[in-house]
C-alpha cells in the first residue's frame, strides 16, 4: 500500500517539477486543432489537423448530441459506425459493441481517466448523461497504447468542457413521454489565465410506454412499463490555470446518483428466471487531476491522476410488487468499489520527422462486496503499463505509427465467504501480464484522400469476477486465467471534398484465450458438475463500416452510415451474444429562414442472440425519429418531435422490449 501510495505522489510531483517557461508561443506544440471549447487535456491521443493517422477515430460533437438528442452515452454511440447498442442479460443495462467486441473489451474513460466498473468490466451506458461533454472520442482496432491497460477492442473517451470566452453558458429543460422530466445547465468562464467550468442535470422518468403491438403476458400487462422508473442526477465542477499557452494544469470532480428499476423478463423462453430487481442506488464520484507541462518549446510531460470511487446497490423481491423479500432467491446486496492511480506521458517533437510518446500508468481497484447480515468480502488488483508509441513522417505523403505496451495485472486480494461456517477464507491469486505491439502505416494521395493499414496485438486480462465469481454455487472460481489476446487487423480509406465526405474501413480481429465458461466435474461431488471461466476460446470478428456525409444546399445535408460485424466461434457451438450482422444510420436536416430546422433519423439493426438464453435470436428493426427546432430569438431556441415514430415494438434483447412512440418537448439557451 505504501509503495502504491508513493508512485502516486512522484507523480503529481513531477507535473509541476519539470515546469519550463514558454519561450515561443507559436512553436510547434502550440499548433493544435481550433479551440472549440473541447477540454484538449482530456484528450488522450491529439494530431494536428492534416496529420496522417494509420487508424479509425471517430469522434461525436456536442453539436450533433443536442441534434439527434442523444441525452445518454448509449444513444450517442449509437450514431458512431461500428458501434451497436445492446443491453446485458438479467440487469438490463444498456451496453455496447464496437467491431464485436463488449465494454469489457473496450473501456471507457472521462478526460482520459479509466471509470468502468472494476468487478466485471460492466458499465450502465445508460447513466451516463451527454449534458456536460464537448466530444466523444471513439478509438478502434489498433487504439492507441497510450490509453494503458485492456484496449483489446478499442477504446471510448468522453472529453468534458473548457470555457474560451469570459461568460459562457448553455440551458435546457423538457418533458417527454413516461411523465419524464429533464433539466440541464452548464456555465463557463475563461478570465486571464484561470478558468471555471460547472454543470448540473436531472434526468426523471416514471415510466416507458411500451408498443401499442405489444403482447401482454403474466409478466408484463402492456401500456406502462413494469418496473422501469429512473432518476439521474449529476454535477461537475472544474478549475483550471494557463500560465503560458503550453502549459496547463486542472483539477475536475463529477458526482453522479441515481436510482432505477429493471424491468421484468417477458420472454417466451420458459427456463428463464424472471428476476424483480431494483437499484435503490447507482452512485459514481470522481476527483481527478490533469496536466501538461511543457519542457522547451518541443517536448512536453503530461500527468493524470484520480480517484473514482462507485457505490451500488441491488434489492430483488419476491415479485412484481416490489414488497417482499422471503424467497430464498431474494435479497439484499451492496457493493463498493474504488479505484485510483495516476499516468505520465512525455512526449518531444525534437526530431523533425518524429513524434514519439512514452507512456506509465498505474492503477489500482478495490471491491467490496456484502449481502445483508454478512461480513464485507474484498478483493484488489493492481495494474501497470509501459507503452511507446512513435508517429514517423517518412515522406511528406507517407507516415508510421509504430508502438508496444507492456502490461502488469498484480492481483492483491481476493476473499471468500462461507455462510455455513460465518468464515472468510482467501482465495489463491495469481498475477499476469502481456506484451502488445502494433504497426500501422499510412498514405496520402492528396491532403483530402488518405489510405491506411494497421496490424496490432491486444489485450484484455480477466476482470475480478471472472476470476473469482461462484455465481451464486453454480460455478467454481479460477484465479489463474490468462489474458485473452486479439491480433486486429484493419484496412481503410478516407475522402473529403467541399460536399461529401466518406470514410471506410475493413476489419478482421482474431481472438485467442478468449474466456468461455465450460462444465467440470464438481471437486465435491463427482457426480455433479459445475461451471468455471478458461481460457478456451478462439473466435473471428470481422466486418466493414462505412459512412457518408453530404451538404446538398446550404439549407440541406444529411448522412449515411453502415455497419456490418461478423462472428465465428471457432472453438464450440456457443452462439456469440449482442452482435447484430447488420446496422444502417441515416439521417436529413433542412433549415428554413435560418430559424426553422426539420431533422429526421431512422436506424436499422438485423437480428442478434440474446444473453437472456443465448439461443433465441431477436427480430430485425427499423425505428425513426423526427424532430422541429425554431429559434425564437437569439441563443433561445424551442423544439418538439416523435422518438420511434411509427410505434415500433423491437427489442435490443429477447424479452426485453424497447419504448413505443414517445413525444418531447424542449427549450434550451445557448450564450
Amino acid at each position: 500500500m505504501r509503495h502504491s501510495f508513493r508512485i502516486w505522489i512522484v507523480l503529481f510531483v513531477l507535473s509541476f517539477t519539470t515546469y519550463t517557461p514558454a519561450v515561443a508561443e507559436n512553436s510547434q506544440q502550440d499548433q493544435t486543432p481550433e479551440e472549440t471549447g473541447v477540454f484538449t487535456l482530456g484528450e488522450v491521443v491529439v494530431s494536428a489537423e492534416k496529420e496522417v493517422t494509420p487508424g479509425t477515430v471517430d469522434r461525436v460533437e456536442e453539436k450533433e448530441l443536442r441534434q439527434f438528442n442523444r441525452d445518454d452515452l448509449s444513444r450517442a454511440l449509437d450514431l458512431v459506425p461500428g458501434v451497436t447498442v445492446s443491453r446485458t442479460g438479467a440487469r438490463n443495462e444498456r451496453t455496447v459493441f464496437v467491431r464485436g467486441f463488449d465494454v469489457k473489451h473496450v473501456p471507457l474513460f472521462m478526460d482520459g481517466i479509466p471509470i468502468y466498473v472494476m468487478y466485471d468490466g460492466y458499465s450502465d451506458y445508460g447513466r451516463f448523461t451527454t449534458f456536460d461533454i464537448s466530444q466523444i472520442v471513439v478509438s478502434k482496432g489498433a487504439a492507441s497504447v497510450l490509453y494503458g491497460p485492456n484496449t483489446m477492442g478499442g477504446a471510448i473517451n468522453v472529453v468534458t468542457k473548457r470555457p474560451e470566452k469570459p461568460l459562457e453558458t448553455n440551458a435546457g429543460i423538457g418533458m417527454s413521454g413516461g411523465d419524464t422530466t429533464t433539466a440541464y445547465a452548464n456555465f463557463g468562464s475563461s478570465l486571464g489565465k484561470w478558468y471555471v467550468q460547472g454543470g448540473a442535470s436531472y434526468v426523471d422518468r416514471d415510466y416507458y410506454e411500451l408498443s401499442d403491438d405489444f403482447e401482454p403476458n403474466s409478466t408484463e400487462d402492456g401500456g406502462k412499463r413494469e418496473n422501469s422508473y429512473l432518476t439521474d442526477r449529476k454535477v461537475s465542477f472544474k478549475i483550471g490555470y494557463r500560465p503560458s499557452p503550453l502549459d496547463e494544469y486542472a483539477f475536475s470532480y463529477s458526482k453522479q446518483e441515481a436510482e432505477k428499476g429493471n424491468p421484468p423478463y417477458t420472454g417466451k423462453d420458459p427456463s428463464e428466471k424472471v428476476r424483480y430487481w431494483q437499484w435503490p442506488q447507482w452512485d459514481k464520484e470522481s476527483y481527478y487531476f490533469n496536466s501538461k507541462t511543457s519542457i522547451g518549446t518541443q517536448s512536453y510531460i503530461k500527468t493524470r491522476l484520480y480517484y473514482d470511487i462507485y457505490d451500488n446497490s441491488l434489492f430483488s423481491y419476491d415479485d412484481g410488487t416490489y414488497t417482499t423479500q422471503n424467497r430464498g432467491s431474494s435479497f439484499k446486496s451492496w457493493y463498493n468499489d474504488d479505484t485510483y492511480g495516476g499516468s505520465m506521458e512525455l512526449g518531444t517533437g525534437l526530431w523533425a520527422r518524429n513524434d514519439l510518446k512514452a507512456a506509465l500508468h498505474y492503477k489500482r481497484d478495490r471491491h467490496k462486496e456484502y449481502n445483508e447480515g454478512e461480513p464485507k468480502r474484498t478483493f484488489q488488483d493492481e495494474y501497470y503499463s509501459l507503452g511507446i508509441e512513435d508517429t514517423i513522417a517518412v515522406t511528406q505523403r507517407w507516415s508510421v505509427l509504430a508502438g508496444a505496451s507492456y502490461d502488469w495485472q498484480i492481483a492483491i486480494e481476493a476473499q471468500d465467504y462461507d455462510s455455513s461456517t460465518g468464515v472468510i477464507s482467501d482465495i489463491p491469486t495469481q498475477d499476469a501480464s502481456a506484451f502488445n505491439p502494433q504497426i500501422g502505416l499510412a498514405y496520402n494521395f492528396t491532403d483530402t484522400r488518405t489510405a491506411y493499414m494497421n496490424v496490432a496485438r491486444k489485450s484484455r486480462f480477466p476482470t475480478l469476477k471472472d476470476r473469482y465469481s461462484y455465481r451464486m454455487g453454480r460455478a467454481l472460481p479460477n484465479p489463474g486465467l490468462d489474458p485473452e489476446i486479439s491480433t486486429n487487423y484493419e484496412v481503410g480509406y478516407k475522402s473529403s471534398s467541399n460536399r461529401i465526405v466518406f470514410e471506410s474501413a475493413i476489419f478482421f480481429n482474431d481472438v485467442r484465450d478468449y474466456i468461455l465458461s465450460v462444465r467440470i466435474p464438481n471437486p465435491d461431488d463427482p457426480t455433479t458438475t459445475l461451471e468455471q471461466n478458461q481460457n478456451v476460446g478462439r473466435v473471428y470478428l470481422y466486418g466493414a463500416e462505412a459512412q457518408w456525409t453530404v451538404r446538398l444546399t446550404d439549407s440541406l445535408h444529411g448522412g449515411l452510415s453502415y455497419t456490418y460485424t461478423q462472428w465465428d466461434n471457432r472453438s464450440s457451438l456457443d452462439k456469440i451474444t449482442g452482435i447484430p450482422a447488420h446496422k444502417i444510420f441515416a439521417y436529413a436536416c433542412y433549415t428554413l429562414w435560418d430559424r426553422l430546422t426539420f431533422t429526421v433519423d431512422a436506424e436499422h439493426y438485423a437480428g442478434r442472440f440474446s444473453s437472456s438464453d443465448g439461443v433465441r435470436e431477436t427480430k430485425n428493426f427499423t425505428i425513426a425519429d423526427i424532430k422541429a427546432d425554431y429559434v425564437l430569438i437569439g441563443g433561445l431556441k424551442i423544439e418538439a418531435g416523435v422518438k420511434n415514430v411509427f410505434d415500433k415494438n423491437y427489442e435490443l434483447e429477447e424479452g426485453y422490449p424497447e419504448e413505443g412512440a414517445s413525444y418531447f418537448a424542449n427549450l434550451t439557451y445557448r450564450y
